[in-house]
């Protein structure tokens, strides 16, 4: 039997987070599904601090104990909100790395331009899950919600680590283990800025994926030269 995963809560307090029953059936599942709707609806209407199990259960039209087959407190219901919306962002950025839209030795202008597209596509998708735009806000500020944040930066770390360790052999393993975390944790960090201040998306994504860029180049020992003559071939 798994291990219940606890939490402090912003007062200290020891929280529930596992989901006490996975819907099998489908009026089940249409029940779970409302639940993480309603929630996040609420979340962008009254905020972390009031929304409550009540007042979940009020809109959705269900009873407490309908709620609590499933979720046994409101922190339950937004740490599976959370881990949906980080695993949307994880799907997106493995499908990338898997077909090779991360390299960094092409042309730098495509290079940099796969890594604006990723940025917009992760923020997208996470923000297509229910309640996703305020449970990625939710998630800076909610101690019991910072481990899905934490497990879903070290996922994609060890993933793109294994494929650029594989390309480039001779480069450090700690400093391209720490590459990795930081530039995952750092493209979270961008979309969190252009959801706070969508007025300078743009030139925001555009200075990280440069930034990105021009960083694991020189890590990874792809020169200027070699750079040039990808261009000129192009």
């Amino acid at each position: 039997m798994a291990r219940p995963r606890r939490a402090k809560s912003g007062s200290d307090q020891d929280v529930e987070l596992n989901t006490k029953l996975a819907p099998s059936q489908d009026r089940s599942k249409v029940t779970f599904e409302i639940i993480l709707k309603v929630a996040g609806e609420l979340l962008g209407e009254v905020g972390i601090e009031r929304l409550s199990t009540n007042m979940i259960c009020e809109r959705a039209g269900l009873t407490p104990p309908a709620l609590y087959r499933y979720f046994p407190n409101k922190y339950a219901i937004l740490r599976e909100m959370g881990d949906r919306a980080m695993k949307a962002e994880d799907r997106v950025v493995f499908r990338s790395i898997a077909t090779g839209q991360l390299g960094f030795d092409g042309p730098l202008e495509q290079v940099v331009e796969h890594r604006l597209d990723l940025l917009t596509k992760v923020r997208r998708a996470a923000r297509r899950v229910p309640g996703g735009e305020w449970i990625l806000r939710v998630m800076r500020a909610v101690p019991v919600l910072q481990e899905v944040r934490i497990g879903s930066t070290q996922a994609v770390s060890d993933v793109l680590f294994a494929k650029l360790h594989a390309q480039y052999p001779g480069v450090d393993e700690t400093r391209l283990r720490a590459a990795t975390l930081l530039s995952t944790a750092l493209g979270s960090a961008t979309n969190d800025l252009i959801s706070d201040m969508p007025e300078w998306g743009e030139e925001i994504g555009r200075e990280y994926a440069n930034m990105v860029s021009l960083y694991y180049r020189n890590l990874l020992g792809v020169t200027v030269e070699a750079a040039a003559g990808d261009e000129k071939a192009s």
